[in-house]
Protein backbone atom coordinates (compact mmCIF):
# COMPACT_ATOMS: atom_id res chain seq x y z
CA UNK A 1 0.00 0.00 0.00
CA UNK A 2 2.91 2.32 1.49
CA UNK A 3 4.34 1.47 -2.41
CA UNK A 4 1.45 2.20 -4.11
CA UNK A 5 0.59 5.86 -2.49
CA UNK A 6 4.50 6.77 -3.31
CA UNK A 7 4.05 5.57 -7.13
CA UNK A 8 0.83 7.82 -7.24
CA UNK A 9 2.55 10.80 -5.73
CA UNK A 10 5.29 10.59 -8.09
CA UNK A 11 3.22 10.06 -11.09
CA UNK A 12 1.26 12.69 -10.05
CA UNK A 13 3.84 15.17 -9.59
CA UNK A 14 5.55 14.19 -12.78
CA UNK A 15 2.15 14.68 -14.81
CA UNK A 16 1.96 18.49 -13.09
CA UNK A 17 5.02 19.72 -13.89
CA UNK A 18 4.80 22.86 -15.47
CA UNK A 19 6.94 22.52 -19.11
CA UNK A 20 9.79 25.30 -19.10
CA UNK A 21 8.45 27.30 -22.68
CA UNK A 22 5.04 28.31 -22.44
CA UNK A 23 3.77 31.26 -25.43
CA UNK A 24 1.63 34.43 -23.94
CA UNK A 25 -0.15 35.12 -27.64
CA UNK A 26 -2.03 38.00 -26.31
CA UNK A 27 -2.04 39.42 -22.63
CA UNK A 28 -5.56 39.68 -20.79
CA UNK A 29 -6.94 42.41 -19.44
CA UNK A 30 -8.67 41.49 -16.06
CA UNK A 31 -10.97 44.60 -16.29
CA UNK A 32 -12.51 43.44 -19.72
CA UNK A 33 -12.39 40.53 -19.06
CA UNK A 34 -14.22 40.29 -15.58
CA UNK A 35 -16.90 42.89 -17.36
CA UNK A 36 -17.96 40.77 -20.08
CA UNK A 37 -18.05 37.15 -18.10
CA UNK A 38 -21.31 35.71 -16.67
CA UNK A 39 -21.87 32.80 -14.96
CA UNK A 40 -22.70 30.10 -16.93
CA UNK A 41 -19.50 30.71 -19.35
CA UNK A 42 -17.04 28.15 -19.64
CA UNK A 43 -13.50 29.27 -19.44
CA UNK A 44 -11.03 27.15 -21.86
CA UNK A 45 -7.20 27.22 -20.67
CA UNK A 46 -4.50 26.34 -22.38
CA UNK A 47 -2.61 24.74 -19.48
CA UNK A 48 1.47 24.62 -19.04
CA UNK A 49 2.02 21.05 -17.63
CA UNK A 50 3.17 17.71 -18.93
CA UNK A 51 -0.92 16.81 -19.16
CA UNK A 52 -1.78 19.87 -20.65
CA UNK A 53 0.67 18.72 -23.77
CA UNK A 54 -1.09 15.48 -23.71
CA UNK A 55 -4.67 16.32 -23.88
CA UNK A 56 -3.61 19.35 -26.85
CA UNK A 57 -1.88 16.13 -28.48
CA UNK A 58 -4.16 13.91 -28.66
CA UNK A 59 -7.18 16.43 -29.10
CA UNK A 60 -5.21 18.82 -31.88
CA UNK A 61 -6.24 21.41 -30.09
CA UNK A 62 -4.94 24.51 -28.33
CA UNK A 63 -7.41 23.97 -25.18
CA UNK A 64 -6.21 21.45 -22.16
CA UNK A 65 -8.47 22.42 -19.42
CA UNK A 66 -11.99 23.73 -18.93
CA UNK A 67 -13.77 25.87 -16.18
CA UNK A 68 -16.71 27.70 -15.25
CA UNK A 69 -17.41 30.95 -14.37
CA UNK A 70 -19.52 31.59 -10.62
CA UNK A 71 -19.40 35.03 -10.04
CA UNK A 72 -20.86 34.93 -6.76
CA UNK A 73 -22.82 31.83 -7.25
CA UNK A 74 -21.45 29.70 -4.35
CA UNK A 75 -22.07 32.69 -1.78
CA UNK A 76 -25.42 33.00 -2.60
CA UNK A 77 -25.76 29.17 -2.49
CA UNK A 78 -24.41 29.39 1.00
CA UNK A 79 -23.51 26.64 3.27
CA UNK A 80 -19.73 25.72 4.88
CA UNK A 81 -17.78 25.81 1.29
CA UNK A 82 -19.07 28.86 0.45
CA UNK A 83 -18.02 30.50 4.15
CA UNK A 84 -14.51 28.47 3.39
CA UNK A 85 -14.02 30.54 -0.11
CA UNK A 86 -15.00 33.72 1.36
CA UNK A 87 -12.61 33.37 4.30
CA UNK A 88 -9.81 32.15 1.86
CA UNK A 89 -10.57 34.52 -1.22
CA UNK A 90 -12.00 37.46 0.68
CA UNK A 91 -13.53 39.81 -2.15
CA UNK A 92 -11.98 37.13 -5.18
CA UNK A 93 -14.89 34.76 -3.61
CA UNK A 94 -17.67 36.84 -5.85
CA UNK A 95 -15.85 35.92 -9.24
CA UNK A 96 -14.76 32.20 -8.78
CA UNK A 97 -14.49 29.53 -11.32
CA UNK A 98 -15.64 26.04 -10.78
CA UNK A 99 -12.91 23.39 -12.15
CA UNK A 100 -11.95 19.50 -11.62
CA UNK A 101 -8.56 18.96 -10.93
CA UNK A 102 -6.60 16.57 -10.62
CA UNK A 103 -4.87 16.86 -7.54
CA UNK A 104 -7.73 18.73 -5.63
CA UNK A 105 -10.73 17.32 -7.14
CA UNK A 106 -14.02 19.23 -7.77
CA UNK A 107 -12.82 22.80 -6.28
CA UNK A 108 -13.36 26.80 -6.75
CA UNK A 109 -10.49 29.15 -7.52
CA UNK A 110 -9.96 32.90 -8.02
CA UNK A 111 -10.33 34.16 -11.73
CA UNK A 112 -7.13 35.35 -11.44
CA UNK A 113 -5.70 32.07 -10.93
CA UNK A 114 -5.25 31.69 -14.91
CA UNK A 115 -4.97 35.44 -16.31
CA UNK A 116 -1.20 34.39 -16.78
CA UNK A 117 -2.58 31.92 -19.28
CA UNK A 118 -4.10 31.90 -22.83
CA UNK A 119 -7.53 31.93 -22.58
CA UNK A 120 -10.89 31.53 -24.53
CA UNK A 121 -14.84 32.53 -23.36
CA UNK A 122 -17.35 30.29 -24.69
CA UNK A 123 -21.13 31.33 -23.65
CA UNK A 124 -24.08 29.17 -23.72
CA UNK A 125 -26.90 30.62 -26.12
CA UNK A 126 -30.45 30.29 -25.28
CA UNK A 127 -30.59 28.91 -21.34
CA UNK A 128 -33.44 30.40 -20.01
CA UNK A 129 -32.57 32.00 -16.16
CA UNK A 130 -34.11 28.22 -14.23
CA UNK A 131 -31.88 26.40 -16.82
CA UNK A 132 -28.49 27.80 -15.84
CA UNK A 133 -29.66 28.34 -12.02
CA UNK A 134 -29.83 24.17 -12.58
CA UNK A 135 -26.08 23.91 -14.53
CA UNK A 136 -24.63 25.66 -11.60
CA UNK A 137 -26.26 23.59 -8.74
CA UNK A 138 -25.26 20.46 -10.71
CA UNK A 139 -21.80 22.10 -10.51
CA UNK A 140 -22.13 22.79 -6.72
CA UNK A 141 -23.06 19.88 -5.88
CA UNK A 142 -20.04 17.98 -6.63
CA UNK A 143 -18.10 20.59 -4.85
CA UNK A 144 -15.28 18.77 -2.61
CA UNK A 145 -15.59 15.83 -4.42
CA UNK A 146 -12.33 13.72 -4.45
CA UNK A 147 -10.76 11.04 -6.93
CA UNK A 148 -8.94 7.89 -5.72
CA UNK A 149 -5.29 6.77 -6.60
CA UNK A 150 -5.92 4.88 -9.54
CA UNK A 151 -7.29 7.79 -11.74
CA UNK A 152 -3.88 9.14 -11.13
CA UNK A 153 -2.51 5.65 -13.05
CA UNK A 154 -5.47 5.78 -15.86
CA UNK A 155 -3.71 9.10 -16.57
CA UNK A 156 -0.04 7.86 -16.42
CA UNK A 157 -1.51 5.37 -19.76
CA UNK A 158 -1.64 8.53 -21.64
CA UNK A 159 1.81 9.38 -21.38
CA UNK A 160 2.65 6.36 -23.64
CA UNK A 161 4.14 7.35 -27.27
CA UNK A 162 0.54 8.72 -28.39
CA UNK A 163 2.53 10.24 -30.56
CA UNK A 164 2.65 7.37 -33.23
CA UNK A 165 -0.49 6.82 -33.32
CA UNK A 166 -2.43 7.63 -36.30
CA UNK A 167 -3.93 11.12 -36.24
CA UNK A 168 -7.64 9.07 -36.32
CA UNK A 169 -6.67 7.19 -33.54
CA UNK A 170 -5.08 9.91 -30.87
CA UNK A 171 -8.20 11.07 -29.11
CA UNK A 172 -9.10 7.52 -28.24
CA UNK A 173 -6.87 7.11 -25.10
CA UNK A 174 -8.61 9.53 -23.38
CA UNK A 175 -11.98 7.39 -23.62
CA UNK A 176 -10.21 4.64 -21.67
CA UNK A 177 -9.97 3.97 -18.09
CA UNK A 178 -13.48 4.83 -15.32
CA UNK A 179 -15.49 7.70 -15.83
CA UNK A 180 -14.11 9.42 -12.97
CA UNK A 181 -10.95 9.52 -14.77
CA UNK A 182 -12.15 11.12 -17.79
CA UNK A 183 -13.78 13.65 -15.82
CA UNK A 184 -10.29 14.99 -14.04
CA UNK A 185 -8.61 15.37 -17.55
CA UNK A 186 -11.62 16.77 -19.67
CA UNK A 187 -14.67 18.67 -19.33
CA UNK A 188 -17.13 15.81 -19.07
CA UNK A 189 -18.26 17.38 -15.52
CA UNK A 190 -19.15 20.41 -16.69
CA UNK A 191 -20.59 18.54 -20.03
CA UNK A 192 -23.18 16.45 -17.98
CA UNK A 193 -24.03 20.02 -15.74
CA UNK A 194 -25.49 20.73 -19.45
CA UNK A 195 -26.99 17.41 -19.70
CA UNK A 196 -29.19 17.75 -16.85
CA UNK A 197 -31.18 20.68 -18.97
CA UNK A 198 -31.11 19.00 -22.48
CA UNK A 199 -28.62 21.06 -23.32
CA UNK A 200 -25.78 19.32 -25.74
CA UNK A 201 -22.33 20.73 -26.14
CA UNK A 202 -21.76 18.81 -29.26
CA UNK A 203 -24.66 17.25 -31.44
CA UNK A 204 -23.93 15.06 -33.67
CA UNK A 205 -26.00 14.59 -37.12
CA UNK A 206 -27.82 10.95 -37.25
CA UNK A 207 -28.88 8.76 -40.03
CA UNK A 208 -29.77 10.32 -43.21
CA UNK A 209 -32.86 11.44 -45.25
CA UNK A 210 -36.29 11.67 -43.57
CA UNK A 211 -34.99 9.99 -40.42
CA UNK A 212 -32.04 12.53 -40.39
CA UNK A 213 -31.56 14.18 -36.91
CA UNK A 214 -29.21 15.49 -34.10
CA UNK A 215 -27.60 13.06 -31.44
CA UNK A 216 -26.45 14.34 -28.42
CA UNK A 217 -22.70 12.73 -27.42
CA UNK A 218 -22.23 11.19 -24.31
CA UNK A 219 -21.03 13.82 -22.05
CA UNK A 220 -17.91 11.25 -20.89
CA UNK A 221 -16.36 12.05 -24.55
CA UNK A 222 -16.81 15.94 -24.35
CA UNK A 223 -13.55 17.88 -24.77
CA UNK A 224 -12.24 21.26 -23.96
CA UNK A 225 -12.24 22.01 -27.49
CA UNK A 226 -15.63 21.03 -28.01
CA UNK A 227 -17.40 23.80 -26.28
CA UNK A 228 -14.79 25.99 -28.71
CA UNK A 229 -16.49 24.29 -31.63
CA UNK A 230 -20.17 23.72 -30.19
CA UNK A 231 -23.00 25.50 -32.38
CA UNK A 232 -24.61 26.42 -28.80
CA UNK A 233 -21.65 28.21 -27.56
CA UNK A 234 -20.38 31.71 -28.35
CA UNK A 235 -16.99 32.31 -28.60
CA UNK A 236 -15.92 35.42 -26.91
CA UNK A 237 -13.14 38.20 -27.77
CA UNK A 238 -12.86 39.19 -24.45
CA UNK A 239 -9.27 41.01 -24.78
CA UNK A 240 -10.58 43.67 -27.38
CA UNK A 241 -13.08 46.69 -27.13
CA UNK A 242 -16.28 46.57 -29.77
CA UNK A 243 -15.53 47.68 -33.18
CA UNK A 244 -11.41 47.74 -32.01
CA UNK A 245 -9.01 45.70 -33.77
CA UNK A 246 -5.04 45.52 -32.10
CA UNK A 247 -2.35 46.70 -34.05
CA UNK A 248 0.82 45.28 -35.64
CA UNK A 249 2.58 47.16 -32.72
CA UNK A 250 0.12 45.84 -30.33
CA UNK A 251 0.55 42.40 -31.46
CA UNK A 252 2.81 40.20 -28.58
Amino acid sequence: MFLHDALARGLLRYLTTERPAYQRRVPNDPDRLLAQLRPGDVVLVEGKTRISRVIQVLTQSSWSHAAMYLGDALLRWGGPQAEAALDRFGPEATRLLIESDIREGVQVVPLATYLAYNLRVCRPQGLSPGELDQVLDELLRHLGQHYDQQNVFDLGRYLTPFHLLPARLRRRPLYLGSSSSREVICSALIAKAFYKVDYPVQPELRGSGLGKGLLARHPSYIMPRDFDLSPNFQVLKFNLPVGQRMSVAEAP
